[in-house]
């Protein structure tokens, strides 16, 4: 047997012995670094939401208990942008305790206007998600969908929650165009908006080249399409 023989057998047993967990963690680390480097975000890995000195990502996923992973940030076609994997464990009254994970694209929005906070999540989504929801920000509702500015495929699909005083305004937000697009080609992907940042959150999904390439192709796509509504006076 040759040395090559021998080093790739040396590995094969090396692997053999190692948890799948850290097998996959470092998969998904070369499979985020490899995307950040092409798209010109910088690195960092985990992070520590109380000790370490970097931008918290925020929104429905933030938690006193969750873990940050992966964490990337950089500019992208005009874009501040953060990339991170989340894990947190959701706990609620009555409801199955759940560990949640996150790949997580946060886009700082151009725009000065004040959006409505808004999540449009996927009716697949658990009670125990949509409870934790609502506790975390009890003045949000589920919207009717009634308008026929929805597209089939997205209201067949998505569940939108905002502020019901504010309905008319998140119904502005929306025409046939944009939510055809989201109901066509968005799949596992929700979104929410808050406080000017777009958070863009694929959950439960293994970070592939393909995934992370759809999730800023439309994550850019949904942030300039939100920022030329303020240009045409929309919002």
């Amino acid at each position: 047997m040759d040395n090559t023989s021998l080093a790739r057998r040396g590995k094969q047993v090396v692997l053999s012995f190692t948890p799948s967990k850290v097998i996959q963690a470092r998969l998904h680390k070369h499979i985020i670094m490899q995307f950040a480097e092409k798209t010109g975000l910088v690195y960092f890995g985990y992070v520590n939401q109380r000790e370490d000195d970097h931008r918290l990502v925020r929104g429905l996923t933030v938690s006193p208990n969750h873990r940050d992973n992966n964490y990337c940030i950089g500019t992208f076609k005009g874009y501040d942008i953060v990339l991170l994997e989340r894990t947190d464990t959701v706990k609620f009254p009555g409801k199955l305790t759940k560990t949640h994970d996150w790949i997580i694209l946060e886009f700082d929005l151009h725009t000065k206007n004040d959006i409505p906070h808004l999540f449009v999540g996927l009716h697949s989504h658990g009670d125990t998600f949509y409870a934790t929801l609502l506790t975390k920000f009890p003045k949000l509702a589920q919207m009717p969908l009634t308008n026929p500015v929805y597209d089939a495929s997205f209201s067949s699909r998505y569940k939108v929650y905002a502020e019901p005083e504010r309905a008319i305004e998140v119904e502005s937000l929306f025409n046939q165009e944009m939510t055809k697009v989201i109901g066509q080609h968005f799949g596992v992907l929700t979104f929410e908006i808050n406080e000017g940042c777009l958070y863009l959150y694929a959950e439960h999904q293994r970070p592939t080249q393909a995934l992370l390439e759809k999730m800023m192709k439309y994550g850019i796509w949904l942030a300039q399409t939100l920022d030329l509504k303020e240009q045409e006076g929309l919002i």
